[in-house]
């Protein structure tokens, strides 16, 4: 886990990749949805309404945390975990048609008056790659290297 982006994945957040969003339901539980999302190299944006239980979900807990997976190489993925910096109108639905474009599916907008752009602040990236996080794969590569001593 690091605080700052790694460079080996920071094409996941450029790229116009599904992100699966979870926040905390009032329970306490996950929630998790499917998100289209910017990044603008510092804070990630989504676009939602106002009336869903995702909203609700960020006002009383901020905490948020989204996986991007590559998909030539499911076993490469990023995890985001941030704290929502914003939550501000978006009453012309702008942000949204720019996401829009962005994923190539421009579509009449039947709510923008309800709609808002989340920003979100990451504190930590968890880059994956093979299906392990960097200090796995230092982990197995010296043990790789020790047994090859070994024999």
């Amino acid at each position: 886990m690091s605080a700052n982006l790694p460079q080996s994945h920071a094409d996941l957040l450029e790229r116009p990749l599904f992100a699966h969003l979870a926040t905390i339901r009032p329970d306490g539980s996950p929630q998790s949805s499917v998100m289209w999302f910017a990044w603008d190299g510092h804070r990630v944006r989504f676009s939602h309404t106002s009336t869903r239980q995702k909203y609700r979900n960020l006002l009383a807990d901020g905490r948020v945390s989204f996986h991007v997976q590559d998909p030539e190489n499911a076993y490469r993925t990023l995890e985001v975990r941030g704290r929502v910096e914003s939550m501000d109108p978006d009453p012309d639905a702008q942000f949204y048609r720019s996401l829009q474009r962005r994923y190539g599916s421009e579509v009449p907008v039947f709510d923008a008056d309800i709609r808002v752009v989340i920003v979100v602040e990451p504190t930590n990236f968890v880059a994956v790659f093979g299906g392990l996080t960097g200090p796995e794969t230092h982990a197995l590569t010296t043990l790789l290297e020790q047994l090859n001593v070994q024999e």
